[in-house]
């Protein structure tokens, strides 16, 4: 048994009677980083460098992923509920249709990684690092990005309602067609991004950088906006936005409003 399979073993000696890996798909990971299907739940595999693995509907339920680099590896389908992925590599990594359900990644390293129709239901995302993130028709439900970066990240047709996205950086991103009721975007930085033909309504955007955002479509009803930046911002053909809810907002003369209403000027 060469070095490198005897430290894997050893590290998932100790996993507790409700996992059920096999040691022979731990060895198989090692030895040729292929183990597509292969049974790993609650292996501690922490800082295992897993470089473009073969990994599709493998199953790490309850793992310890911590720093493991998984740098273009496929992960498509991979189950990961629950698992300790904080400060995991996974830059440009596959995770389309995967299982992140409760998931720990803070601090991860995601950038340009897809995530596309993924589960991460109340997955933890704080700190990470995701810029140009693929999460289009994604389930992203009570899951949290406090602090994120997500510049250029596509969230096209996502499920996002009550997600906290507190002082996370989102220049550019894409968020048409998401359902976003309930979205917390404090502080947010969202300048440039697209949240066109989305349901927005009693989402909080307390102090948001919403400079030339696109709400194009979009259903704003019992939005709050207090103190956001609505310069050069498209809501014209916004639903349900009414004159109080951006009585506390600031605009300029390129904000584009519905109907009748008007927003203060912002100053320097």
């Amino acid at each position: 048994m060469n070095k490198v399979i005897a430290s894997i073993l050893f590290l998932v000696v100790t996993t507790s009677s409700v996992a059920a890996f096999k040691a022979e798909d731990v060895e198989k990971l090692s030895a040729t980083r292929s183990c597509g299907g292969c049974d790993l739940r609650g292996a501690k595999l922490q800082y295992q460098e897993l470089r473009e693995a073969q990994l599709a509907a493998a199953n790490f339920r309850d793992s310890f992923l911590k720093h493991v680099d998984f740098s273009n590896a496929n992960l498509a389908g991979a189950d990961l509920r629950r698992s300790d992925m904080e400060k995991a590599i996974l830059i440009s990594a596959n995770l389309e249709q995967a299982i992140l359900q409760d998931a720990d990644l803070e601090k991860a390293m995601m950038a340009n990684a897809t995530l596309s129709r993924a589960d991460l239901r109340n997955a933890d995302f704080d700190s990470a690092e995701i810029e140009g993130g693929m999460f289009q028709d994604a389930d992203i439900r009570n899951a949290n990005f406090k602090r994120a970066r997500l510049a250029d990240a596509n969230f096209t047709g996502a499920k996002m309602s009550g997600v906290n996205f507190k002082r996370a950086v989102m220049i550019g991103a894409t968020m048409t067609r998401a359902e976003l009721t309930n979205a917390q975007f404090i502080r947010v930085d969202l300048s440039g991004a697209r949240l066109d033909h989305a349901d927005i309504r009693y989402a909080n955007f307390y102090r948001a950088n919403l400079t030339n955002v696109d709400f194009s479509g979009s259903r704003l009803a019992d939005a709050l906006f207090w103190g956001a930046n609505l310069s050069g911002a498209n809501l014209k053909d916004a639903r349900g936005l009414k004159q109080e809810q951006i009585d506390a907002a600031c605009g300029d003369d390129k904000t584009r409003l519905p109907g009748k209403l008007k927003v203060a000027k912002c100053t320097s």
